[in-house]
């Protein structure tokens, strides 16, 4: 397989016929389902017709892609030369970006130590910032922060500004930056905040852990004071897909090492591939490994996290087994907008919320024309800004002195509060009942046969129902 350098615009002539089939079995697809909709439902039945043929032309080219894998740097080219040349919206601001990986990278340590010595400081890692034109001349026009006041950087962190740092999906072997610009693109218009994105490497020419350490060296740039110089509480990890495993990856990484980390993070659904393990030789392997599969790993001690996955994706059990595993929170699926049940157990440190859209896709998010896209959007935006409240509040009570009085008053109120509490889990057990609704969802994801995780997820639904009996006992006796 040739490899060919990313970015480059040469479109694969010497396979132009089966492109064309390709466009040929779509357009066909396109026709019958047209003609069928009125008298065939589609797969699901509250799909439009829109959404149905844009279902159905995806899964055609997955599936033809499928038999050309040998080729995937051309369908690579293929796709990233299409957006490329596709005109962008003038509302659409970006700017190409490069940052240049220093000799011996800048030591990152565990699995990334091998990679970061071969470093020759001939490398450059390509990305892009994106943003709304009028988020972007906003921004611009603020004074430099304080944690960036020593960057030479043109594009460095601004007073109060929060920013998005998106790895982009594609299974880490397709898809690039210029692929998502348009939903970034909607995004930074819908939260008001810059994002910024790069083109880490892909397999199988890079597999594990190549993206894993870009995504570092990319990320260490934007929080570095001689780089971009945010301040990590100001900067939120985000990612679709594969760019979503990614996120979390990183995150997972920086966690054990000590390192700092991105306040929060919004996951687009989130999967791993057998080219990142680097054939399926490595699968049996590798992908188990945490920073490939994160729900074999821990979820302690992470920031907190939205989830938003389609109801009619494939990937949605692993959502939901990675919020329940975390001790996190599920949306109501049958109302829009969300409410979330308080159902996050008290003594956890890993806040996760799940909203699953009826109906919706893989990555349904990068469809503009449909409403749930834009609420899950605004929903980002909600989610953000009430965590980042949240991380001012607690910031204002540090060293506030507490008289006794007031002592005794907060304790009366924080008792009062558990009650509360107490009846608010017992209530909302019915949404996540350990041992029962999740036993189900379990045994609906046997493709994650003899998971480790759910020996702890059974552990789990022990020690949840010991705490709400011992609850429920010590509501009765104050009773």
């Amino acid at each position: 397989m040739s490899a060919k350098r990313r970015g480059s615009l040469a479109f694969p002539i010497n396979n132009l016929r089966r492109y064309v089939t390709l466009l040929t079995q779509q357009i066909a697809i396109g026709a019958s389902l047209i003609v069928k909709h009125p008298f065939t439902p589609p797969p699901v039945p509250t799909w439009p017709l829109h959404l149905a043929l844009f279902v159905a032309v995806v899964r055609a080219t997955a599936d033809y892609q499928e038999h050309i894998v040998e080729d995937i740097s051309d369908i690579r080219h293929m796709i990233d030369t299409f957006f490329y040349y596709l005109p962008k919206l003038p509302m659409m601001h970006i700017v190409p970006y490069k940052l240049l990986i220093p000799a011996h990278g800048r030591g990152f340590p565990g699995v990334l130590e091998l990679l970061e010595q071969s470093e020759t400081a001939h490398r450059a890692l390509p990305g892009s910032w994106i943003a709304d034109s009028k988020v972007w001349s906003k921004i611009m026009k603020m004074p430099i922060a304080q944690s960036a006041k020593g960057s030479k950087d043109p594009y460095a962190a601004r007073e109060g500004e929060q920013v998005i740092f998106y790895t982009h999906g594609g299974g880490y072997f397709i898809c690039s930056t210029a692929t998502h610009r348009e939903m970034l693109w909607r995004i930074s218009r819908a939260t008001g905040r810059r994002i910024f994105s790069v083109d880490y490497r892909l397999a199988p020419e890079h597999p594990y852990p190549a993206a894993l350490q870009d995504a570092m060296h990319a990320f260490h740039h934007l929080t570095d004071p001689q780089g971009v110089g945010f301040d990590p509480k100001n900067v939120t990890a985000a990612g679709d897909s594969a760019g979503g495993g990614l996120s979390i990856a990183l995150m997972m990484y920086q966690r054990d090492h000590g390192l700092p980390m991105a306040s929060k993070a919004f996951l687009l659904s989130f999967n791993p591939i057998s080219f990142y393990c680097s054939g399926k030789d490595k699968m049996k392997t590798l992908a188990r490994h945490p920073y490939i599969s994160p729900l074999w790993g821990s979820l302690e001690n992470l920031p907190p996290i939205l989830i938003q996955c389609g109801e009619a994706e494939r990937l949605r059990d692993e959502c939901i087994l990675f919020t329940y595993k975390a001790g996190g929170c599920f949306g109501n699926l049958n109302k829009l907008p969300f409410q979330l049940e308080s159902t996050v157990r008290r003594d956890q440190t890993s806040q996760v919320e799940l909203d699953i859209y009826p109906g919706m896709v893989h990555v349904f998010q990068a469809i503009p024309f449909l409403p749930e896209s834009s609420m899950a959007l605004q929903r980002m935006l909600e989610f953000m800004q009430r965590k980042e409240a949240d991380a001012a509040a607690v910031e204002e009570t540090i060293g506030m002195e507490v008289t006794e009085e007031a002592g005794e008053e907060a304790d009366d109120a924080q008792e009062e509060k558990v009650e509360v509490d107490e009846i608010v889990m017992m209530k909302g057990l019915d949404v996540v009942v350990a041992g029962k609704l999740m036993k189900e969802l379990v045994v609906k994801s046997r493709r994650m046969e003899d998971l480790p995780a759910y020996l702890e997820l059974r552990e789990d639904d022990v020690r949840l129902e010991e705490v709400v009996l011992t609850s429920a006992a010590a509501t009765t006796t104050r009773a």
